[in-house]
C-alpha cells in the first residue's frame, strides 16, 4: 500500500512538472474564477443590499467552504474520475481489476491532481480569515473540518455514482461533470432558491445541504441536519460500491 502511494505521488509530480505550462494555467484560472465568486459577493452585499439573515462575511465563508472540499475531491478524484469515464467505455480496467487492491479506490486514486493543492492552500487561507472575523471556537473550527472533508466526500460519491452507471448506459458520458456543475450552482444560500429546488437538493440529493452545512452550523450548532447528512453520505457510499460491483461483473475488457 505504501508504494503504491509513493508511485502515485511520485508518478503526479513528474507529471506536473511535464505539464507544468498547462497546470500553471490551470491554477490560474481556478484563482480568477474564486475572486470573481468574492467580487460578486461583495456586489450582493454592496449599497446597502443584503440577503435577509446573511452578512457579507457568512456568505465569504459559505464560497471559500465550497472551494475547499471541491478542491479536496480534485487533488484525489478528479483526475481520476475524468480517465475513469474513458476506461469503462473503452474497455481499459484491466490494470486495476488485477491488482492486489480494491478496484473500486485504484480505480479513481492513481493520480493526484497538484495544481489543486495550491489552491486548496489559498482557499482555505481566506476561510480562516473569514472565520476568525466569526470569533468560532476551537470545536466549531475542528467541527468546519471535518465538513470539509465529508463534503468533499460527498462530491466523490456521486460522482462515482454518475460515472459507474456507465456500466449500463454509454449515452450518459455528459454525466462526469454534472456534480461539480450542480455543487457551483448550489454554492448561494439555500434560502435564494425556489422551495422545490430547496427540498430535493437537501432532502433528496443533498447538494444544497452540503454546500449549506457549514454556515447552517455556525448559526445554529449541531443539529438533526447533521445526522441525516452523514446518514446520506454513507447509503451513497454503499449504493457506490454495489453500484460498482455490479457494473465489474458487466465489464467487457478491449484486451
Amino acid at each position: 500500500m505504501i508504494r503504491i502511494i509513493k508511485t502515485i505521488w511520485k508518478t503526479s509530480i513528474e507529471e506536473f512538472l511535464i505539464y507544468r505550462t498547462t497546470s500553471i494555467i490551470t491554477f490560474i484560472l481556478a484563482l480568477i474564477f474564486l475572486i470573481i465568486e468574492l467580487v460578486t459577493g461583495g456586489i450582493y452585499f454592496a449599497d446597502d443590499r443584503s440577503i435577509p439573515g446573511w452578512t457579507e462575511n457568512q456568505y465569504f465563508i459559505l464560497i471559500t467552504f465550497v472551494n475547499c472540499a471541491t478542491y479536496i475531491y480534485n487533488i484525489f478524484f478528479i483526475l481520476g474520475h475524468e480517465k475513469l469515464n474513458d476506461d469503462i467505455l473503452e474497455g481499459n480496467l484491466d490494470y486495476v481489476l488485477v491488482r492486489p487492491i480494491s478496484s473500486y479506490w485504484l480505480s479513481v486514486g492513481k493520480s493526484i491532481d497538484i495544481p489543486s493543492i495550491f489552491n486548496f492552500i489559498i482557499t482555505y487561507i481566506l476561510l480562516i480569515v473569514f472565520l476568525n472575523k466569526e470569533a468560532i471556537t476551537q470545536f466549531q473550527f475542528i467541527v468546519i473540518n471535518i465538513l470539509i472533508i465529508t463534503t468533499a466526500l460527498m462530491i466523490f460519491v456521486l460522482n462515482q455514482i454518475c460515472l459507474t452507471l456507465l456500466f449500463w448506459f454509454n449515452g450518459l458520458v455528459g454525466l462526469g461533470g454534472v456534480i461539480e456543475d450542480l455543487f457551483n450552482f448550489a454554492s448561494r444560500p439555500k434560502k435564494i432558491f425556489p422551495k422545490i429546488i430547496q427540498n430535493i437538493f437537501v432532502f433528496v440529493i443533498p447538494i444544497l445541504l452540503a454546500t449549506n452545512i457549514t454556515n447552517e452550523f455556525l448559526k445554529y450548532g449541531i443539529q438533526s441536519y447533521f445526522v441525516y447528512y452523514f446518514i446520506l453520505l454513507v447509503i451513497f457510499y454503499v449504493i457506490s460500491r454495489f453500484l460498482w460491483k455490479l457494473g465489474i461483473k458487466k465489464y467487457v475488457s478491449a484486451n
